[in-house]
Formats: C-alpha cells, sequence, structure tokens
C-alpha cells in the first residue's frame, strides 16, 4: 500500500515537470514564429478608445494583411503591441489596404473592397458599421 502512494506521486511529479518544460519550450518559440506588425494608422474614438491599424506579411508570395484593433487610449503603442502578442483579437482582418474608414463620435464606419477573413462588430466602447463589396 504505502509503495503504490510513492508510485502516484512520483508519476504526479513527472507529469508536472514534462508540463513545465513543455510551457517553457512553447514561450520560447512563440517569439520565434511570432508575425510581426507594424502600426499604419491609429485615431481616437471618442475619448476612451483608440482605432489601431496594423499591417503585416507573411512572405515574398502573400499579399498584406491589415488587421483593425480597437484599444483602451490610456495605454500607450508598446503596451498595445505587447497585448497583440499575448492574444488581443481585432476585430477586422482584410488584405484590402484602402479601407475607408470614416469615425463619428462613438461609431467607426469602415468600407472596405476586397478580402475579409474575419469581422466581429461587437465593442464594448464604439458601434462599428461595415460595407463591403468584392470589388
Amino acid at each position: 500500500m504505502h509503495r503504490d502512494l510513492v508510485f502516484k506521486n512520483k508519476n504526479i511529479f513527472v507529469l508536472f515537470m514534462l508540463a513545465t518544460i513543455g510551457y517553457g519550450i512553447w514561450r520560447m518559440l512563440g517569439d520565434f514564429f511570432y508575425l510581426e506588425q507594424t502600426i499604419i494608422y491609429r485615431h481616437a474614438v471618442a475619448d476612451k478608445s483608440m482605432l489601431y491599424i496594423t499591417e503585416s506579411n507573411t512572405g515574398a508570395t502573400t499579399s498584406f494583411v491589415y488587421k483593425y484593433y480597437l484599444y483602451t487610449a490610456q495605454k500607450t503603442d508598446e503596451v498595445f503591441l505587447e497585448d497583440i502578442k499575448n492574444g488581443y483579437e481585432p476585430f477586422l482582418v482584410t488584405t484590402d489596404p484602402g479601407v475607408k474608414v470614416s469615425i463619428e463620435d462613438r461609431t467607426i464606419f469602415l468600407k472596405v473592397s476586397g478580402d475579409i477573413f474575419k469581422f466581429n462588430n461587437i465593442a464594448g466602447s464604439a458601434f462599428i458599421y461595415l460595407n463591403s463589396s468584392p470589388f
């Protein structure tokens, strides 16, 4: 009976060590595989939010991808980029470099011509309206 308890504790310890090592490797490789984004536009939305547009390129044969974020205005650009690295999600992902953006008070109007990969109009501090066409 005493032997079984030692054996179970050893398995738990090995499992814990494997999970810790796996997490460490994942964190180290996460920075290596991170898709770098650069801020190309930012604009205040009302007084509490900021609209950020980032540009990223995945390779020589693919087009640029533009991601649109609604983020708090109280934080800096560096904190924003760090939050993107940690998984902060955009509300719009498109390949259209010429999106028409119009901001009125707490409302964002977007006109997109081209591919849209993701869109979510649920944002806590602003209303988002999208007008899209394939050409």
